[in-house]
């Protein structure tokens, strides 16, 4: 009698000749453009993002909608709250559940403004509210300072979604350094020695192209190897964020699971775990931090979505859904199509 495999993966989604010709064309373009400009920690963080600002980094600087709103969250420390971006649905309709977003940029760059059409868009089709997470960053506010920002604007907006924008808190997620905040968050809620927040369940998670693992993976390690330019995220680049967001942290504290979610005891919280949906592409260097955390999440019980994208570079999905190559409209649609479920609705907001 043959023996069947309990774990199946569908590896022509990982054949590089599943890239298309448009994902070898856009990620060619990426790499000249990452070629033209320098690292941040060759100008220091302030100054990098001075630069992205006004423009003169590689990439496009941030654009800002008019239909978004600025907020804030209170903050555990006296004195200060936390920046937020409010995105509503502009089709009239009251919203069904508040998505809370944290964004990327390895800890140290991006902020709560810089996905306005993203975020908007995601909006407009799934009746969400989006709400944008301003967290701090490093190296001025290494950990636990952003994390602390994300669980103290996780806790108010279970206590206050509701009241304050007239639906409760449904969704988490976010991109990049987003994803690994976002994956600590909810390990944070269902953990919680308060029980409503122990008690607290998300509709879901979207986590797209996670660091879970703050001790590279092998893909980290290899990724590009013996190839010429980087392509938008590499070992280089996450060795320099990873050194002002964990300074001094050995490598035993990296492990802990408050830094690393891959190294969670998940089979504890068997029966608690929130769906979720996995996001990644194969040109990424963060590919086995998705599929490792993707495939413990469904070892642990919970509900999970795995969603490969042959070529899709990191950071793909914030890139416009028109240009061709970027596996943004592939992922996209799989948010949209992932809430929708959830909410027992159709895309679209309907």
């Amino acid at each position: 009698m043959p023996t069947h495999t309990d774990l199946t993966v569908d590896a022509s989604k990982f054949d590089p000749a599943a890239v298309s010709e448009d994902s070898h064309a856009f990620n060619a373009k990426l790499i000249d453009l990452m070629a033209q400009g320098p690292k941040w920690y060759e100008v220091g963080a302030e100054k990098y993002r001075q630069m992205r600002a006004a423009g003169e980094t590689p990439f496009p600087k941030a654009t800002f909608l008019d239909s978004a709103e600025d907020f804030t969250i209170p903050s555990r420390d006296s004195g200060r709250s936390i920046p937020c971006r409010i995105l509503k649905p502009q089709h009239g309709s009251k919203p069904k559940a508040v998505f809370m977003h944290i964004h990327g940029g390895g800890w140290v760059l991006q902020d709560e403004k810089s996905q306005d059409p993203t975020l908007q868009d995601i909006a407009n089709k799934t009746g969400t509210l989006v709400i944008s997470i301003g967290y701090r960053l490093a190296p001025e506010h290494p950990f636990p300072a952003g994390p602390n920002d994300c669980y103290d604007a996780a806790e108010w907006l279970v206590d206050n979604a509701q009241s304050k924008f007239g639906a409760t808190l449904g969704f988490l997620g976010g991109e990049s350094a987003g994803g690994h905040l976002s994956m600590l968050v909810a390990l944070h809620l269902l953990q919680h020695s308060e029980q409503k927040y122990a008690d607290f369940r998300f509709k879901g998670l979207l986590l797209h192209y996670g660091c879970y693992s703050m001790l590279w993976t092998p893909r980290v390690h290899n990724f590009r190897k013996g190839k010429q330019g980087s392509l938008i995220l590499d070992q280089d680049l996450m060795d320099h964020f990873i050194e002002v967001f964990l300074p001094d942290k050995t490598e035993a504290e990296k492990k802990h699971p408050s830094i690393s979610p891959l190294y969670a005891d998940l089979e504890a919280l068997r029966g608690k775990l929130p769906p979720a949906l996995f996001t990644c592409g194969t040109e990424d260097c963060l590919l086995d931090d998705t599929m490792f955390m993707g495939t413990k999440w469904l070892m642990a019980g919970g509900e999970g979505v795995v969603k490969i994208i042959p070529g899709a570079p990191h950071g793909y999905i914030v890139f416009s859904r028109t240009i061709k190559g970027t596996g943004s409209e592939e992922g996209l649609t799989a948010v949209e199509d992932f809430i929708a479920s959830k909410l027992g609705a159709t895309p679209n907001g309907k």
